[in-house]
């Protein structure tokens, strides 16, 4: 089992406590809506992590097996020091890059485009590849560090990386805080505000950005807040990983300098062709105009979604830690199935028109897909609790339903008053 997949419910359990702690303080650090889709993109990054791993190493994996200076020994304690800190120093340039090109952006920017900061955003994962990452860790296949060995060093940085996205934990201790990244360094990173944009790019040791120049100190005086300057305004995750691609390519479709279509891909985010610029013109807000975006949901549709997405991130693990004794075929098929789950999910979060017949096609895929595949000395049993289970879940989503209709009558004449009084 993988590190990161051993560590998913520690994860989770940490994220129970930090909500507990939230609630008793009452800081607000979490919103329902912006957590759950933390925890879909999440999921979909695993999953998408899956159909990856079907797709060979194969570059780093030839230059390591014919080109390395030497063989480094994976039973070595030195080693593995070694590789880790030498992985943390590409993590860092990987970083900073996917904060300067705008192609490299466009998959790191699902990251930043939570507006709350706890320990769901840390989970909050992108499904699209950095382009030029290979190129930054190509050079440690020459010194002898194994692809297996490099995938477990990003492992393990992965989840060093997940305690520092908290807000209820201050500075660490000086010496601490000089060396390693803590929460306090981790919260400038993620700040929309103007003193602290690209900065602290590094996943364990801030030696690097004190090394390269892009460190800064949390100040007391300035109140964070956290986003992007281009909304993402959507709780879809699988649009949450392609918005900036697509505004990138209908840039590129609009400009009519050649030069600039070819250039903007690689310019830093936020540039644009002056011809686009101002025949298209894009929103963007800062510190002082950003509205947190939000769906506001009675506490049956929140009990609903959640209860949902828990089935949800049960089979995604189950399809993770099963994987191996599928087929690619199937495996695609049953990563497909999981992405149209998460879907379904955001649709109902947005109250989009379509979401209870979208709700309903997942649950019937959802009960079929575990009848279907579950063993079969257990087959009844199975049958049975997915019976109840869709059952359930169309009972739910029928009262769900009602109760919206019932809301939307009740609202009717209350704007047919408006207006008629505007008129």
């Amino acid at each position: 089992m993988g590190f990161i997949l051993a560590a998913i419910p520690f994860f989770l359990l940490a994220i129970a406590i930090e909500l507990w702690f939230d609630k008793r303080r009452a800081t607000g650090y979490y919103q329902f809506n912006d957590a759950i889709n933390s925890l879909q993109l999440g999921t979909l990054s695993r999953i998408i992590g899956l159909l990856k791993a079907a797709i060979p190493f194969s570059l780093y994996t030839l230059i390591y097996q014919n080109y390395a200076l030497w063989q480094l020994p994976e039973s070595s304690l030195l080693v593995w020091l070694f590789a880790f800190i030498a992985y943390d120093l590409g993590y860092y340039w990987v970083h900073r890059l996917s904060h300067r090109i705008n192609v490299m952006w466009a998959s790191h920017v699902v990251h930043h485009s939570s507006e709350e900061y706890n320990l769901t955003t840390a989970l909050r994962q992108t499904s699209t590849p950095a382009l030029f990452a290979w190129a930054i860790l190509l050079p440690l296949a020459f010194f002898g560090i194994s692809p297996m060995l490099l995938i477990s060093c990003g492992a393990l940085n992965l989840i060093y990386q997940f305690w520092v996205h908290t807000r209820h934990i201050d500075k660490m201790p000086a010496w601490f805080e000089a060396i390693m990244v803590t929460p306090s360094h981790h919260r400038v990173h993620h700040a929309l505000n103007r003193d602290y944009i690209d900065k602290n790019y590094a996943g364990v040791f801030i030696l690097w950005d004190k090394l390269f120049g892009s460190f800064q100190a949390e100040k007391d005086n300035i109140n964070i807040v956290y986003g992007v300057s281009h909304q993402l305004k959507s709780w879809n995750p699988i649009w949450a990983n392609f918005k900036v691609y697509r505004d990138l390519l209908t840039d590129t479709l609009n400009t009519q300098n050649w030069r600039d279509k070819f250039q903007l891909w690689f310019r830093p985010p936020g540039w644009r062709p002056q011809d686009v610029t101002d025949t298209h013109p894009r929103p963007w807000v800062t510190t002082k105009s950003l509205i947190k975006y939000d769906n506001q949901l009675s506490y049956m549709s929140k009990a609903y979604i959640l209860f949902q997405f828990v089935i949800t991130i049960a089979l995604s693990f189950f399809l993770l830690l099963s994987a191996s004794n599928f087929s690619l075929l199937t495996n695609v098929l049953l990563c497909g199935i999981a992405m149209f789950c998460l879907f379904a999910t955001s649709t109902l979060q947005e109250q989009k028109p379509a979401s209870f017949l979208f709700e309903t096609l997942r649950i019937i895929l959802v009960s079929s897909t575990v009848a279907y595949f579950s063993p079969a000395e257990i087959q009844g049993t199975v049958g049975v609790v997915t019976l109840c289970y869709c059952l359930i879940s169309l009972m739910g989503l029928l009262i769900l339903k009602r109760k919206q209709q019932r809301q939307t009558l009740s609202l009717a004449p209350t704007q047919s008053l408006a207006n008629e009084a505007e008129n």
